[in-house]
């Protein structure tokens, strides 16, 4: 086998075939090749590509890399076939075989990778060949072997087998060059010599080898002559094109030249006849003799005459003469020239200043008229700049006038920005707004143009500032100027010119707008030929109802009948028109036009109703359904419900518009234009609707059944509408986004900002303008059919103004004065007026779309329920996940951080991209008005804030700026003042750095970076750890920590200097962090954490202080004494003092520790503290305060009066602040009410119900007591001792109505005396879906394991033991049970129990001493305070605590939680005897027929 194998590969016919296979893929390659590059020459320029040394050096290092890293391979290869053989002659496992095979495979794979990149550059030698050819036979000989030896391996191991087939490999000629020393010693040891065939055999290969490469070498030849010879004749064809180019370009010029002279020719005799005409006149009309003519005619006889000055005769100056009088009579015809207008555009600065200049500067005229000249062709923004300019008429005045443009208008840095920002803010071209490719062009040339006259616009030459063009460019039309660019830097080492890629976008845009052949001329929709006809309906009494009716003429067939009628099967009538058809009862058929499946709109096949286009119109009652079908007590019933129920129609309309209805025939027709509308999801499917232009509305609507035919996603909000109707009126709603939107003849794709859904429209059909009303006016005749035919579709859509390019106006047709105008937006044409020619009715139906929205978020129940359980984020664990930004945010700070020569950090904003923001100063002096307004309204509110801004300027947070400074990296912020009401007249600045300007903000390119604060439950659990107090503030945190001076462009604002509002508003900007950007509390607890860590070594408890124990700009912490209280004071300073941060208002309970801070740092007048920790204006019903004096804490009410609705009683429950859930009993009970309001499915404005009503009453009356309750701050009694042994026990239970959970800390000191107190606790509203008590059980004792851990962490109580009670003996069974399986909901929790506790921690308790009753279930005020809730349960302060009760934690059989095991018991039994097998039967007759069938089966067989 293993010869077989050999002689195959050495077969010369063989070997000859795979020649000639390779050759001729090389020829092929090689033709292909040459055909591309002639297709490349000729399709591209004519310019020979020759290569630079550099690529060609470039080329050969890289021929010479992929060569050796081939030969790397090669020798790897090589050792491990080396070594490959020398295992096979051992007697080797399995596994070591399969070993080896996959590493030679490998090795071998390596070496093919190399040999592929060596010949994708070069065409590899022979020898290399060679070594390939052999590296692929050897190794599959010795995988072959190998795999031999795998099959046989449990026959044993044959020594001489294996060196026979080992020695047949090695004499054959490729394995020659690999084991070569082994071959020469395996032949020096044979003693037979070699044969004669063996011989010739290889004579044959070399021969082979040879004939082999002489044949590429010729091939090698023939492709470079060839080559040669395409080259030339390449050469020789551009040579022939370009002589043929020079003879046309002489051609042209010629023709260029005979076109001056036969003009001229044609100028003299044109003289000639006018001279022949007035010399007979005068010969008529005066009868006297006249001299000759002055001039002959002078013909031309040459292209380039040679003129004679000398011998020139008087009649040239009669000839001139009479040219200039021929020209002045030309003029004259011509309208006169006048100057543009210019309205404040810098871009058109230039043009209109060398047309003012051209036609009036010149002039000589008087500088009052220049200045009236001057007034008449400026306006607009121009005109303000010239105010005062006017009252004189001196030469002084219209220089000034001038140089006051100059400089606000004719800087060349100034228009050079103008066209910058106009390119920069240049929306994104669609890919097929072929209109908009060309506007773009357009404006390109124009900037071309200007710009060897505007000094700085040679910046368009920029690759990065054509890269922002590229943009704005469609994906083709980027993916060709890719292509060219990237021809170009091949060819010229040089990236195009400006002024190639507006040469670039000029072929583009005329390609793409090519009347005949582009896109849009070949998709432009065909005028449905169709007319449909829309007749009022009769004079009746409604309000905000309009009745649309439409007629067909069903008499006459609209064309030829092709079809027979589908009842009687008559060709000249269809079924609408059928006699026997009408002849049958209303109920037959409608039977048969459901059972031949006919539409029930137009009665034809092939749709349904709802997808129906041209449906009938009924000449019975004007509905949308054939004659034939109409209904008597359909439209009985439709009519008696209308009448009776008015309101309903107008509860559905009144939030969208006003329409009042008295009967007359309407008039007037509006903005409403049919569009083609989709979604960006699936733009390929488009609805046809009409879409109302309001610029009265602020927001865009659309109808709800437009929107579930997009299949569009959505989500619910409640939208706050003003309309004239009523003023913040709520209604439900869906948010869209993502819809586009194009006009009926168009191609132009328009963008909708996010729209609402409706359930109508009201629009009445009869404001829509259609042709007929267009021909109704001659001023409008001309877009009659620009106007498409009416659609069978209805309203759908209304665009508001937020949507300003569909509702701009294009182009303006106006008539006289009560005459209708037109107006064409991108969307097309429409009518605005009177539709008919005659003003005898008006019509007394009004339709206002004045609406005005603000969006509210929907709440939904899972809202309300997620804030009931806001007290339960702190069980979910304490891992923090950390996002890309967050970790980009981190990064940005790190590297960037650094205290500048202030001693303050200063960290850059962190940005996602560094942005490129448009100039948003106009928004920043809208908003500085409508600040200066309230300023000046209120003088404490003045004072407030130019106190505060005063100080701010003062201490170097906010600098002057006198510079412009970088375009696009400068923003705006406008600010205003905001009061706390818990801290009366301290006014706070807030800058508003989320105000959006052209779409953006500055939050929206701020990173706000990972959640750095600690956990404000943690802190307060820590604050009880032990007896000394302290508590101190960060004065002004953000203002601390300064921004880099290259991001500081980012916070300009406006402000008056020295709070001097006559003045004109200065630019400051910000040099710190300030309040209002979304990054600033990321910055800030970064820093602070920074400067805990610099200086941890020198200050250890200051650095843990500030690391554990701060929230944003708050530290409160516990000490063991006095002495550690005045160390960590005093280290925090200092630490802080490194970042020139200062910490002041520092409280304790202990007086020693406020005798070593200086006064200056303490708080005066003090007795009471919020432990809220937050700086944020909010309102809340209850509050947990520290009292200084008594060392405890105690709770504040502030209840507003709110309404009994679940939103009123919503607003109270969620403003309740207990973090550790002293409270939680007695809050569980307002919960439960405002659940039981959910569960009866309420409206938020629903009141609430008589069984509801006192119970709520009497929840809100004890609010006031809360006021009463106490809970000492610290959990160690004063004087206790040393403690020796801290235990927690927690405690859980469940009720129908809830469930929760408690935790008490036990201690024993020395005397073995014993204190418990509360640490924290949680109660839970059970939820709206029924669950078992045991499965809430079981939730309650997860939340109580959850605690635990977080307990454990905050507080450092790892040394503590822990135990865990719950009177549910079925939950200590799930716990116990370690061998049954359960269902999915009790296995998860069950497996997060064992996960940090063991069944030893848990017990057993009775229900009536079970705290956690009280959690479960709801406590009063009363009953709170005079319970052991705060306690503990007696069990706990017994010196020993007893044994825990022996109960039996055996699962009940039948628990439905315990997964059914079924299993099959299967049991065979062999009979002797037939006797043993008949007494299987139940009767002595089925024994006998048994018996007789077993006889006559046995004599059958």
């Amino acid at each position: 086998m293993m010869t077989d194998h050999g002689s195959n590969l050495c077969t010369p016919a063989k070997v000859n075939e795979q020649i000639d296979n390779v050759q001729n893929k090389e020829v092929d390659e090689e033709i292909e090749v040459q055909s591309e590059e002639l297709d490349t020459n000729v399709r591209r320029s004519t310019r020979e590509r020759t290569q630079t040394d550099r690529m060609l050096a470039y080329q050969r290092e890289e021929s010479h890399k992929a060569e050796r890293k081939l030969m790397h391979a090669y020798e790897k290869w090589k050792a491990e076939a080396r070594k490959a053989r020398s295992q096979l002659k051992l007697d080797i496992s399995e596994s070591e075989l399969a070993t080896l095979i996959d590493s030679l495979e490998r090795e071998k794979d390596s070496v093919m990778n190399a040999y592929i990149k060596v010949r994708s550059n070069v065409t590899p030698p022979t020898d290399m060949r060679r070594k390939i050819d052999a590296c692929d036979a050897v190794t599959k000989d010795i995988v072959k072997i190998a795999y031999e030896r795998i099959s046989g391996v449990d026959g044993g191991f044959d020594n001489e087998t294996v060196k026979g087939h080992l020695r047949e490999l090695l004499e054959r000629d490729y394995a020659r060059s690999v084991y070569g020393s082994t071959v020469s010693r395996i032949s020096s040891k044979s003693s037979t010599p070699i044969s004669q065939p063996s011989l010739n055999s290889i004579l044959m290969a070399k021969r082979i080898e040879a004939a082999a490469e002489l044949a590429a070498k010729e091939a090698e030849y023939a492709t470079v002559i060839e080559e040669r010879e395409q080259r030339e004749k390449l050469r020789l064809l551009e040579e022939k094109q370009r002589k043929e180019l020079e003879a046309q370009k002489g051609e042209f010029e010629r023709l260029q030249v005979m076109k001056e002279v036969r003009a001229a020719r044609a100028r003299l005799e044109v003289y000639d006849k006018e001279e022949t005409v007035d010399t007979v006149n005068q010969d008529e009309g005066l009868q006297q003799p006249v001299s000759p003519p002055m001039h002959k005619p002078v013909y031309l006889s040459s292209v380039n005459p040679t003129p004679n000055i000398s011998s020139q005769s008087p009649n040239a100056d009669v000839s001139q003469l009479a040219q200039a009088v021929q020209d002045s009579i030309t003029l004259n015809r011509l309208p006169m020239p006048e100057p543009t207008v210019f309205s404040g555009d810098p871009i058109h600065f230039i043009e209109w200043k060398a047309s003012f200049q051209s036609l009036i500067d010149k002039r000589h005229i008087s500088s009052g008229d220049k200045l009236y000249y001057l007034k008449k062709y400026v306006t607009g923004p121009a005109l303000k700049v010239l105010d005062g300019i006017f009252y004189r008429n001196d030469e002084e005045a219209y220089k000034d006038a001038w140089k006051r443009l100059l400089d606000r208008y004719g800087q060349p840095f100034i228009i050079q920005r103008a066209f910058r920002e106009k390119l920069a803010y240049w929306p994104k071209i669609q890919s097929k707004d072929s209109v908009g490719l060309r506007n773009f062009s357009d404006f390109l040339n124009s900037c071309k143009d200007a710009m060897p006259h505007v000094k700085g616009l040679e910046i368009l030459n920029d690759c990065e500032e054509n890269r922002k063009l590229v943009s704005k460019l469609p994906d083709w039309a980027a993916a060709r100027w890719n292509r060219q660019t990237t021809q170009t830097l091949s060819e010229t080492q040089d990236f195009p010119t400006f002024q190639e890629f507006a040469h670039f976008m000029s072929v583009e845009a005329e390609v793409a707008c090519n009347p005949v052949t582009s896109f849009h001329a070949l998709h432009v929709s065909e005028p449905n030929k169709e007319k449909i006809y829309f007749k009022v309906s009769k004079p009746k009494a409604n309000v905000f109802h309009t009745k649309t009716v439409t007629q067909h003429d069903n008499s006459k067939p609209t064309g030829k009948v092709n079809k027979p009628c589908l009842f009687c099967q008559n060709g000249e009538h269809q079924i609408h028109e059928c006699s026997k058809f009408s002849a049958r009862s209303l109920e037959e058929r409608r039977q048969f036009v459901k059972d031949t499946r006919l539409c029930y709109g137009c009665l034809r096949l092939g749709h349904s109703a709802k997808d129906c286009r041209s449906r009938h119109c009924c000449n019975t009652c004007k509905g949308r359904h054939p004659t034939c079908l109409h209904d008597d007590s359909f439209s009985r019933k439709v009519r008696s419900s209308s009448a009776q129920s008015p309101e309903n129609v107008h509860e559905g309309v009144a939030t969208m518009s006003l329409s009042v209805e008295s009967g007359c025939t309407p008039v007037n027709t509006s903005m409403i234009v049919p569009v083609w509308l989709s979604t960006h999801k699936d733009p390929v499917s488009e609805k046809l609707v009409y879409a109302l232009l309001d610029t009265q509305s602020d927001s865009v609507f659309i109808e709800c059944a437009v929107c579930k035919s997009l299949k569009v996603d959505s989500c619910p909000v409640t939208l706050k509408l003003t309309t004239l109707v009523g003023k913040d009126s709520l209604m439900s709603s869906e948010r869209i986004s993502g819809l586009r939107v194009r006009g009926f003849n168009s191609s132009l794709i328009i963008d909708l900002p996010p729209a609402y859904t409706k359930e109508c429209i009201p629009v009445d059909h009869a404001h829509i303008p259609t042709m007929e009303t267009a021909s109704h006016w001659k001023h409008l005749a001309t877009l009659a059919d620009k106007i498409p035919p009416l659609q069978n579709c209805e309203v759908g859509l209304l665009i508001g103004y937020n949507c300003s390019r569909a509702l701009a106006p294009r182009e303006v047709i106006l008539g006289t004065e009560n005459e209708p105008y037109a107006v064409r937006t991108d969307l097309g044409w429409s009518i605005i007026g009177p539709s008919l020619t005659h003003f005898e009715t008006q019509s007394s139906a009004a339709m206002c779309h004045r609406v005005s929205i603000k969006e509210i978020p929907a709440v939904t129940p899972t809202d309300v329920i997620k804030v009931l359980e806001s007290d339960f984020k702190d069980t979910e664990g304490h891992t923090k996940v950390t996002s890309q930004e967050d970790i980009m945010f981190l990064r940005k700070l790190e590297e960037n951080i650094r205290l500048n020569k202030d001693s303050h950090l200063e960290m850059p904003l962190p940005f996602r991209k560094r942005p490129y923001l448009p100039d948003n100063k106009p928004l920043a002096v809208i908003r500085l008005q409508h600040l200066k307004r309230r300023l000046m309204r209120d003088q404490e509110y003045r004072e407030h804030y130019v106190t505060f801004m005063e100080e701010v300027i003062e201490k170097g947070n906010a600098e002057q700026v006198f510079e412009e400074g970088r375009e696009g990296e400068r923003w705006y912020i406008p600010h205003h003042g905001v009061y706390h009401s818990k801290k009366p007249g301290k006014l706070r600045i807030v800058f508003d750095c989320s105000a959006r300007y052209k779409g953006t903000s500055l939050n929206d390119h701020l990173l706000t970076g990972p959640d750095l604060m600690n956990s404000l439950t943690g802190i307060l659990l820590r604050f009880r750890q032990y007896p000394v107090a302290l508590m101190c503030d960060v004065e002004k945190m953000f203002h601390q920590f300064h921004v880099d001076h290259a991001d500081r462009d980012y916070l300009r604002f406006l402000w008056w200097r020295n709070g001097d509002f006559n003045s004109q508003p200065q630019t400051f900007r910000m040099t710190v962090h300030l309040f209002g950007a979304s990054s600033s509390p990321g910055c800030a607890n970064y820093g602070l954490k920074h400067l805990a860590r610099e200086g941890e070594r020198l200050y250890p408890l200051g650095s843990q202080f500030i690391m554990q124990d701060f929230y944003m700009d708050d530290g409160v912490s516990s000490i063991e004494n006095t002495e550690k209280a005045i160390k960590l004071a005093e280290e925090a300073r200092q630490l802080c003092a490194l970042g020139s941060l200062r910490l002041h208002k520092f409280v304790s309970n202990d007086k020693e520790v406020l005798k070593t801070i200086p006064p200056s740092e303490c708080a005066v007048d003090v007795t009471a503290v919020d432990l809220a920790l937050t700086d944020q204006p909010l309102e809340r019903a209850l509050g947990i305060y520290w009292s200084l004096e008594q060392d405890n804490f105690k709770f504040r009410i502030t209840v507003k009066d709110q309404p009994a609705t679940r939103r009123g009683i919503l607003s109270i429950v969620a403003s309740l602040f207990d973090p550790l859930g002293f409270l939680a009993p007695f809050v569980l009970k307002g919960k439960t009410i405002l659940q039981e309001m959910c569960r009866s499915g309420m409206g938020w404005d629903d009141n609430l119900p008589a069984d509801l009503q006192s119970a709520w009453e009497h929840w809100k009356s004890e609010l006031v007591n809360l006021e009463k309750i106490e809970v000492p701050r610290c959990i160690v009694p004063s004087g206790f001792g040393r403690i020796i042994r801290r235990e927690i026990h927690h405690f859980s239970d469940a009720s129908m109505s809830g469930y929760g959970q408690c935790s008490y800390l036990r201690l024993e000191n020395e005397q073995g005396d014993i204190s418990c107190s509360l640490l924290m606790a949680k109660s839970r509203v059970a939820p709206l879906k029924i669950t078992t008590i045991p499965r809430l059980e079981l939730a309650a004792a997860v939340v109580s394991v959850a605690v635990n851990d977080m307990l454990k962490e905050e507080m450092n109580l790892a040394d503590a033991e822990t135990f865990f009670w719950t009177d549910s003996q079925v939950v200590l069974g799930y716990i116990n049970n370690e061998a049954r399986r359960f269902h999915t909901f009790v296995a998860n929790r069950v497996q997060r129990i064992h996960r940090t506790t063991t069944p030893q921690q848990w017990r057993y308790i009775c229900s009536d001493e079970n705290p956690a009753d009280y959690a479960s279930r709801g406590l009063s005020v009363n009953n709170l305070v005079t319970s052991n809730w705060f306690r503990g349960p007696k069990v706990l302060w017994e010196r020993q605590i007893p044994p825990p009760m022996e109960i039996s934690k055996q699962l009940p059989i039948g628990d439905p939680e315990v997964k059914k095991v079924q299993s099959l018991n299967t049991q065979t039994v062999q009979y002797s005897c037939l006797s043993d097998r008949l007494t299987k039967l139940s009767s002595w007759s089925k024994a006998i027929q048994a018996v007789a069938r077993l006889i006559r089966r046995v004599r059958k067989d």
